[in-house]
């Protein structure tokens, strides 16, 4: 999704309205206005813009009443339909309307055309005195450079030099040049209630292409698992050999970076990620353990518990009453003797690793395993509810998180996408990793919002002016 913003929080004034006041144009604009600027910040803030219904584009002969240069195959008509912009007003188009498109390509160049539609301001129109109704109207304009805030793309063409007829497509996913290409059309949804904005560390020509793409996916999971939540489309590229100060990384809920690449950090960017965790934002750290004892004891413990699971399940019914879990008390004895062995070693071999990373990272506390976390916790439990971690036998991971960084031992972003060292995983356990990405995801968010929640806001304070009806609240007895 698109990042747009919440409407400029400032109060509402209105008419102050008694008994012998005259009524004016003046005033009676103002009464009105008033209603128009709340129905639009009620829009903007509840809803992200976009087309409500209708507004399809059809390729159509030209007119028949027109000089000839202008009857060509670049005629399209726009169907009727509704659509909200990005401050909260309608753009309502009653009847179709035919547009022919103008702009050229030039050698053998490839130019994008957007077909758009804005809302205009009727009392910015000219009018004639005499009319006493007025009609709001929209505007529609192709562009083939970026578009602003406040357009409503509904639709856009490649065009070449040689293009002589926009058609439909024959493939709707994948338009080919001079057909009609409607898969960026926006559509009007209720606003999440947390829109994440996610960054990646790449090490220059070294890029995160992929992973950026595992993590699209999770996002485009957001709309079903967690309609609450919502993640900013483009991902930025934080290059690693950057100076970076804290202001250009606190906007950005959750930072990826790999290991590989945390001894490229310089001591500026290490103080800024220091600063950044404090204020609020995350770090997730992604740590190969592909061949290694780590990924050996892992894939072990999950053996472990696998067994001890089907141990329970498997016995005689008969012995199940003398014991409260059903289970051989030797054999559960000697499991656990053997899980909790492991996970010492577990435990020892992750410290190893962190340590070695630590004088170039903001760790400052111990990072907790998973399983260590409160059930309550948000990594374990919001939205989804994770008894355990997840593992696949052939890719296991392992998590420790606290104080904002969260440390993924595994390639948990390539589960994302569904697809880890060139081979696809099942649907089930897509499902699976994706539910704990989307937990991480609102953890991040929830403690970047709570801690820049317990911040003053320098910008707010100096925008402040002062006023009359300000004052301090205070519950002290006079």
């Amino acid at each position: 999704m698109n990042d747009f913003p919440y409407p400029k929080i400032q109060s509402f004034e209105r008419l102050q309205v008694s008994d012998g006041l005259m009524i004016n144009s003046e005033r009676w604009r103002l009464a009105h206005e008033y209603h128009h600027q709340r129905q639009n910040v009620q829009f903007q803030s509840l809803f992200l813009p976009g087309i409500i219904c209708g507004l399809g584009v059809v390729p159509i002969e030209p007119p028949a009443d027109l000089p000839a240069k202008f009857r060509d195959g670049r005629w399209v008509q726009i169907q009727a339909g509704m659509a909200i912009n990005l401050h909260g007003n309608f753009i309502v188009v009653p009847t179709p309307l035919d547009f022919r498109i103008s702009t050229s390509a030039f050698e053998q160049e490839i130019e994008t055309v957007y077909l758009v539609l804005s809302y205009v301001d009727p009392s910015k129109l000219k009018r004639s005195n005499g009319n006493e109704v007025i009609v709001e109207t929209f505007r529609v304009n192709e562009k083939s450079t970026s578009l602003a805030d406040t357009d409503i793309e509904i639709c856009r063409i490649a065009i070449t030099q040689e293009t002589l007829e926009i058609k439909k497509p024959a493939d709707l996913f994948a338009p080919a040049v001079s057909e009609l290409d409607l898969r960026y059309r926006l559509q009007a949804k209720l606003r999440p209630q947390d829109t994440i904005h996610f960054a990646c560390f790449s090490a220059g020509a070294n890029s995160v292409a992929e992973t950026k793409q595992n993590f699209k996916f999770l996002g485009q999971a957001l709309t079903s698992l967690a309609p609450s939540l919502g993640m900013v489309e483009i991902i930025p590229e934080l290059n690693i050999q950057s100076e970076f100060t804290p202001d250009q990384i606190l906007p950005y809920h959750l930072i990826y970076l790999h290991s590989s690449h945390i001894n490229a950090l310089n001591e500026s960017t290490q103080l800024s990620l220091r600063e950044y965790v404090a204020n609020g934002g995350s770090i997730l750290l992604e740590i190969p353990i592909r061949d290694t004892k780590l990924e050996d004891l892992l894939a072990i413990q999950s053996e472990l518990q696998n067994a001890r699971a089907k141990l329970k399940k498997n016995l005689p019914p008969q012995i199940t009453p003398r014991f409260t879990d059903g289970s051989d008390p030797s054999l559960r004895s000697e499991l656990q003797e053997e899980l909790d062995a492991i996970a010492i070693e577990i435990r020892s071999q992750t410290d190893e690793l962190l340590n070695s990373f630590k004088s170039n990272l903001p760790i400052e506390a111990p990072l907790l395993n998973f399983a260590e976390l409160e059930r309550s916790h948000p990594l374990r439990s919001q939205p989804f509810l994770f008894s355990i971690l997840p593992i696949i036998l052939e890719h296991p991971i392992q998590i420790l998180a606290g104080d904002g960084i969260i440390a993924v031992f595994g390639s948990l972003p390539s589960l994302f996408g569904g697809m880890i060292d060139g081979q696809a995983i099942s649907r089930e356990d897509i499902r699976v990793f994706q539910e704990l990405g989307i937990n991480i995801l609102n953890y991040a968010t929830q403690r970047y919002a709570m801690s820049r929640a317990m911040q003053l806001n320098p910008q707010s304070r100096n925008d402040m002016a002062p006023s009359s009806d300000q004052r301090r609240t205070t519950n002290m007895l006079l």
